[in-house]
Parts: structure tokens; sequence; C-alpha cells
């Protein structure tokens, strides 16, 4: 009973200090008195708590405010920003990109440079991984809490299997901690569609957005999907994969093992061929001028697209019902011609949904990372007190 009591409050504790962060990233610059009556938290309990994270270094005092009357002037807070950082990573065949922010999302560090790997094994891109994280960390003078990486793959406890890298089953997490200095960490890996889905619902959650489906068009398709502020994983970090749901029984095989997938008809190799131009090197912006030109063979193949594309919303619409699908990649760019038909619903069995471009266009996956690790630090502020 000792043990189940301490564990209370210990969750209770972090519960708490985790409402301040959070009022505090959604709000900006705030008095305690501000921080109390947005939490619902007592006057002395914010004083006590507020306390602790400046202790931390995860808030600090910025200044004072007016009150406009006779009282004294209050403290200002905010988020700490010389002491803690973030980093998010993103893996690709071709390169890495290394972005560092502070609490408030600030950046602090960014690069992004092939990283020479034909065909790597864990341990390889482990390696290279590390040196990055590394030289990146290295410019910052504060503790590093959280670290995630986006990877091209499906990861289970950091176990990834990725088509692009040809792993299956690669013990990536085991091998990138072993090369890690002391005190850089928690360390995740999280699948980059989902983290590109992070990103776009932290453009829209202050928006009242809680609920959305992002789709990206790419060498293939992928996407994600949030469930009432939250990002959803399944058992295996899989869930949100609609670009290998099926759309033609029997149809062109996918080097997922699959017959028929989304992404083997959707991709932008798909549309480029389908359209009559192959190879070409401005790509989406060809196709979108070709349509702007109302070339009829673009046209067929961007309907022919929105169609399949549609059937998959349709049917993760009837099981999710988000507030708006999100579309990225080439799929952004294109979303004028793909966007009505996406959206086109004849069942009117519940309320509309939008669909609208990614505010991101390019590394969605990066600052997804960034923007995860930043709210796992808000979410457990404890974790500046655990060893990596």
């Amino acid at each position: 009973m000792k043990d189940s009591g301490a564990a209370d409050v210990l969750s209770l504790r972090r519960h708490n200090l985790s409402l301040v962060l959070h009022h505090l990233r959604d709000h900006g610059q705030s008095s305690r008195i501000e921080v109390s009556a947005d939490t619902g938290l007592g006057a002395g309990a914010v004083t006590s708590l507020v306390g602790e994270l400046i202790g931390y270094g995860l808030a600090e005092e910025v200044g004072l405010r007016g009150t406009g009357s006779a009282g004294r002037p209050r403290r200002l807070l905010t988020l700490g920003h010389t002491s803690v950082a973030a980093v998010g990573v993103r893996l690709d065949p071709a390169f890495i990109s290394v972005r560092v922010t502070d609490l408030a999302e600030r950046e602090r560090y960014h690069e992004r440079a092939p990283h020479g790997l034909r065909a790597p094994t864990a341990d390889e891109m482990a390696k290279a991984l590390a040196e990055r994280i590394i030289r990146a960390v290295g410019e910052w003078h504060g503790r590093t809490v959280s670290v995630v990486v986006a990877v091209p793959g499906w990861t289970d406890r950091g176990i990834v299997t990725s088509v692009p890298f040809g792993w299956r089953l690669a013990p990536l997490l085991p091998a990138l901690r072993e090369q890690l200095s002391p005190g850089i960490g928690p360390v995740a890996l999280v699948n980059d569609g989902n983290l590109e889905t992070w990103a776009e619902y932290q453009l829209l959650r202050l928006t009242g957005v809680r609920d959305l489906i992002y789709l990206a068009g790419g060498i293939g398709a992928g996407g994600g999907v949030v469930v009432d502020g939250r990002l959803v994983y399944g058992a295996h970090g899989a869930a949100g994969e609609l670009g290998h749901l099926e759309v033609e029984p029997g149809g062109l095989p996918c080097p997922c093992g699959r017959r028929g997938c989304l992404e083997r008809y959707v991709s932008l190799r798909a549309l480029l061929d389908r359209s009559g131009i192959g190879e070409h090197e401005r790509g989406v912006e060809e196709l979108a001028d070709r349509a702007e030109r109302r070339d009829a063979a673009t046209l067929r193949a961007l309907q022919e697209a929105a169609e399949r594309i549609h059937s998959v919303v349709m049917n993760a619409r009837m099981l999710l019902n988000p507030q708006v699908v999100v579309l990225g990649g080439h799929f952004g760019r294109l979303v004028k011609w793909l966007g009505p038909v996406i959206a086109h619903d004849t069942l009117r069995v519940s309320p509309p949904f939008e669909v609208r471009a990614a505010g991101h266009a390019r590394d969605a996956a990066l600052y997804g990372a960034t923007c995860f690790a930043v709210s796992a630090i808000l979410d457990d502020p404890l974790l500046v007190t655990r060893p990596s």
C-alpha cells in the first residue's frame, strides 16, 4: 500500500507539472495567477510547482507585468530556453537531417546532409545517426532530454522493419543507444508518417481540431491518424498506413508484399507515368502546370488518383470521423484537383470534413520529430530527473 501511495503521489505531481508546462506552451508569458486560473490548481500549489520547474530549467521568470491597478506587478513565466533541448532526427535512404530546439520550439541547430551509406546495417546506420546527433547537441550547453528519430518504416520497441532500407526486424534503437554519449536521451524511434501527422496536428490544434487523418504522397504514400489529440500508433507502430490499403484486388505488386496497394497508383512516379510525362526534373510542378493548362491526360490521371484516395478516406472516415483530412507531399501541391473529389460524399451519414493542404511543405517528419520530442518533456517533466 505504501508503494501504491507513493506511485499515486508521483503520478499526481507529474500530471500537475505537465499542466503548468502545457499552459505556458499554449498561452506564452503568464503570471502564476493566470496559470492557476487556467489549470484549476490552487495558488499555493502553482507556486510550488513553478519553483520546481524553474529548478529543472523547464520554466523561467522573464519580467514583470503591471496589473493596471494599485496591486503589485506580477512576475511572468515562460518555458525555459537555455537549459533543456529537444532533438528531432529524420532518417531517409539518402539523408540524415537533425534539428535542435528549446522547449518553446525555437530552432537552435539544423543540418541536412547525405549519410553516404549503401544498404547499411542497423549498426552502420546507428553509428552515422549518433555522429550527427552528438555533433548537433555539442552546440547546446544545456541538457538534451529527449531525442526522437523519424524512420521510414515500422518500429516496435526500437526494432525496425523498413522497405526502403531492406530491413526486417533490425535492432536500430539498441544499436543507437550504444553509440550515444551518456546524458543524451531518452531516445525514441517513430514512423515518419506518424511524425508528419503530429507536425500537422500541432499547426491545427489551437484552432480546435482534435481529430484528423493525414495522407502524404511521395515515393509511396504514407500517413497517420490523430484521435482526440493523441497520435494513434497501433500495436507495432503501423497505424495510419493508408498507403498500404488495397484499392485494386489482385493489382500491381507492392514492395510491402501485397498487391493493389493505394501507393502503387498514387505515388509521384505513378502519376507522372499515367499522365504521359514520365521522368521529369520538375516532377510535381510539371503535373500542376499541365493540370492548369487542362491537359487531358494529366487531368485524367489526377481524377483516377483522387477517386482511389477518396475510397480509402471514406472507409477511414467511417471508423474515425475526422474533422480534417490533411494532404501532404505531392498530394498537398495538387490539392486543387484532388481535394474536391476526395471530399465528395454521397452518403451524408456524418458531419462533413475539410480537406486541406499540409502546412509543412518540406521536412514535415523532421519538424514532427522535434515537436514530438518537446511534447514528451511537456507530458512528463520528470524526464529531466532520470538518467538517459
